[in-house]
């Protein structure tokens, strides 16, 4: 797994965690618990400024290129961004169209804290970094666990807001509303793709006035946590028997018509390996005999034990329009009919 994060010229990660728990590159600067804004980003060393200049023609040798007349021969439908660093340097970082506007990492940061109904000196920073030399930004706010039938599995699932900001003229500001912590690139794009609810907005003019429409489009976070909730203990009330089990598996990995000896092996296959994820500790050996268990089973099967290039296997369980994603949702419609 690629973690795209910048490494600075004295080889430290421009990364800062909440050291709860470090993260699986194991890069970054450790903070004790969560911290605010303005520490994660001074931390991460993701507090620096974005300039746009306009982009100039040079030739093979690097030399600017000018006209008879000795003006500079510009690409007028493209600007730069540049990154300004503290000793007075710039990094060049992308070219971007002529409409693009700038947003600050920290802006976005005090955005995304407003969304929440936090401040910039509230503690609730997880996770903060920068990505692809300085292309993109990311940050993990804390809102608080779920907790799946406290006073029964007591099954606990984190809750952030992902923030992500690009200077790249393809990344648009968003903000979303996941259970995915983010630590690295592929992280930041597993937490956008299982969200519930996502806001994003373009580099433009616009984008102040639009931004302003993510606490409304976010709030929806604390109807989806209640609604998930619900849901969650619904599977949790539902006894899987062997019968049960089986109706799952025909229903989600059926038998297919006129299905050949080795269609049906490789199916028996399956079947067999998600009833032993079903009754490991993760699933039923920790939290019963229940739908939420089989549910979970489901969903570990299609995300890392069926066949399949790791590559096109992770894309499919991050795309929320996958046949992964649909399956999950329509095995999830099942078990709570079979309650």
């Amino acid at each position: 797994m690629a973690h795209n994060i910048e490494i600075g010229k004295l080889g430290k990660a421009k990364m800062a965690y909440a050291d709860r728990e470090i993260p699986w590159h194991r890069l970054g600067v450790p903070m004790k618990g969560l911290q605010t804004a303005e520490a994660m980003l001074a931390a991460a060393e993701a507090d620096f400024d974005v300039v746009l200049a306009d982009v100039a023609a040079v030739d093979a040798n690097g030399e600017i290129l000018r006209n008879p007349d000795g003006t500079i021969v510009k690409i007028t439908d493209s600007r730069a961004t540049l990154r300004v660093n503290a000793d007075g340097t710039f990094d060049g970082l992308s070219t971007v169209g002529t409409r693009f506007t700038i947003q600050q990492n920290r802006e976005v940061m005090d955005r995304a804290l407003d969304v929440v109904g936090a401040t910039d000196g509230d503690a609730v920073v997880d996770t903060c970094g920068v990505l692809d030399e300085g292309r993109e930004f990311f940050a993990c706010i804390d809102l608080g666990a779920l907790v799946i039938d406290p006073i029964g599995v007591n099954d606990t699932i984190q809750r952030y807001l992902l923030v992500r900001n690009g200077h790249n003229g393809k990344t648009p500001i968003t903000f979303a509303n996941t259970s995915i912590r983010a630590v690295c690139k592929n992280t930041v794009i597993a937490g956008l793709s299982s969200a519930q609810s996502v806001f994003t907005a373009r580099h433009t003019r616009n984008a102040d006035s639009a931004m302003e429409e993510a606490r409304t489009i976010l709030g929806m976070s604390v109807e989806w946590a209640k609604a998930f909730s619900e849901t969650a203990n619904q599977l949790l009330k539902i006894d899987m028997t062997p019968q049960k089990i089986d109706k799952v598996l025909q229903k989600t990995f059926p038998i297919k018509r006129e299905e050949t000896e080795r269609q049906k092996n490789n199916r028996e296959e399956i079947w067999s390996v998600v009833k032993g994820i079903y009754v490991n500790s993760n699933n039923a050996g920790g939290y019963g005999n229940n739908g939420w268990s089989m549910l979970n089973a489901v969903g570990e099967y299609l995300d890392h034990y069926r066949d399949g290039n790791a590559t096109d296997k992770a894309n499919a369980s991050m795309n929320i329009y996958s046949w992964v994603t649909k399956t999950k949702k329509e095995t999830e419609h099942f078990i709570l009919s079979l309650a």
